[in-house]
């Protein structure tokens, strides 16, 4: 004989809220590890208008060349420097300079984070402008 064979069988009534929370408190976690990186600074870049080029002045101040080359090396202002020293050069080339501009051009077969690179090491020596070109 089966005792329960009369009661009908109830399901949990109640939810379980710690396993709720776990993932809440977990997802909170990942967000504000995750935060700062998303919020990174960028660098901005605009493209110049044909009809702004053609009427530009000539600019007699300093600017900073560097040019990448395929192999690694990099030029700065047409002589070729050590990476370990291209930074301490283009901070107190940049002091020196009123507009602080660094033209960056690379070949072909430079890889685009190598690009990059630069741009950001211009930029924490104190460039306030940057301006990449395309040599043929």
């Amino acid at each position: 004989m089966d005792v329960n064979k009369g009661q009908k069988k109830h399901g949990m009534s109640e939810i379980n809220l710690t396993s709720l929370v776990d993932v809440c408190l977990t997802l909170v976690i990942i967000f504000m590890v995750t935060s700062p990186l998303v919020m990174q600074s960028g660098i901005k870049i605009s493209t110049p208008a044909i009809a702004k080029a053609s009427t530009t002045k000539v600019q007699t101040e300093l600017k900073a060349n560097v040019h990448l080359k395929p192999d690694g090396l990099v030029q700065f202002n047409g002589r070729e420097i050590e990476d370990a020293v291209f930074a301490d050069s283009l901070r107190l080339f940049l002091a020196a300079s009123k507009e602080k501009l660094v033209v960056i051009s690379a070949e072909g077969d430079v890889l685009h984070d190598r690009v990059i690179a630069i741009m950001d090491e211009a930029k924490q020596c104190g460039a306030e402008k940057l301006s990449l070109i395309r040599r043929k």
